[in-house]
């Protein structure tokens, strides 16, 4: 199930593994080891109860899906076309795609930002909950990613919504600042050391329309933020940076909602609490 590989992300879910692991080794009753196991259990099953019950993936989507897990990421990095192999990870499940597609209708959405493309999953979701004229922009890195993205895309009915910007994300959004554009969401899911530099941005340079949501992901970053493992290092840190910056910004509203690997939604104070 979908659950194996999204626990690991649950510093509780690994504790758990190594606690069963130790009671093997120490021989302890088997009868801890079954309640530690239980336990395990029922973390995965909440989490394939949840995604279960969610309304599936369109077959476009499903199919991108498959086609992200399935590519021969391993023969690319050898030919040279990446610099490292990509995890699979890095693309939005079943859950996370639809609750961002709940979120894009919620707002009533015709234009969205995203900050981070990898093989087109979330910019295809955000595409098919906007309008026949609507507009997703993706920026990407990579350029061999953002042309793989691009070729997936193509062979979905809503891919051609999507316009993909290549270079540096804090270059694209000053060109896109240059041309006056707004956007009613941006989804910021590029790399966690510039999460800072591109909230920043995006406020300093008007990119958020108004009524927008910054939408955030990885916010709970494996865990480190509130486990203080600090297993992921200098980008474990760089989230807690980010975190504890947008806590302290009195000008949103936010809430961080633990789906997956964390997701934090931020809108103006004003749109939110209306009280005088």
């Amino acid at each position: 199930m979908a659950s194996e590989k999204f626990m690991i992300l649950d510093p509780a879910y690994r504790k758990l593994q190594k606690l069963k692991e130790l009671v093997r080794e120490e021989n302890a009753s088997s009868k801890i080891s079954a309640e530690i196991g239980e336990v395990i259990d029922l973390l995965k099953a909440r989490y394939d109860y949840c995604e279960g019950i969610t309304s599936d993936p369109s077959k476009d989507l499903q199919q991108l899906m498959h086609s992200t897990f399935h590519h021969q990421w391993q023969n690319d990095h050898a030919e040279g076309k990446l610099s490292r192999v990509p995890s699979t990870m890095m693309m939005s499940g079943k859950l996370e795609a639809q609750f961002l597609q709940s979120l894009t209708s919620l707002c009533n959405a015709e234009r969205v930002l995203e900050l981070g493309l990898f093989t087109g999953c979330t910019a295809l979701a955000f595409a098919e909950s906007i309008p026949e004229d609507g507009k997703v922009v993706s920026c990407e890195l990579d350029p061999y990613i953002a042309d793989l993205a691009r070729s997936f895309l193509d062979k979905t009915s809503c891919g051609k919504k999507v316009e993909i910007m290549k270079g540096p994300a804090k270059s694209s959004l000053e060109i896109l600042a240059k041309k006056k554009e707004q956007f009613d969401i941006i989804f910021i899911d590029a790399d966690k050391k510039g999460y800072i530099t591109y909230y920043k941005t995006i406020w300093d340079l008007g990119l958020l329309a108004p009524k927008g949501t910054i939408l955030v992901d990885n916010v709970l970053f494996h865990g480190d933020p509130y486990s203080k493992e600090g297993r992921t290092g200098e980008i474990g840190q760089s989230i807690i940076n980010f975190n504890e910056m947008v806590r302290k910004d009195d000008r949103v509203h936010k809430i961080m909602v633990p789906i997956r690997d964390g997701l934090m939604i931020i809108r103006r104070k004003e749109d939110v609490d209306r009280q005088k």
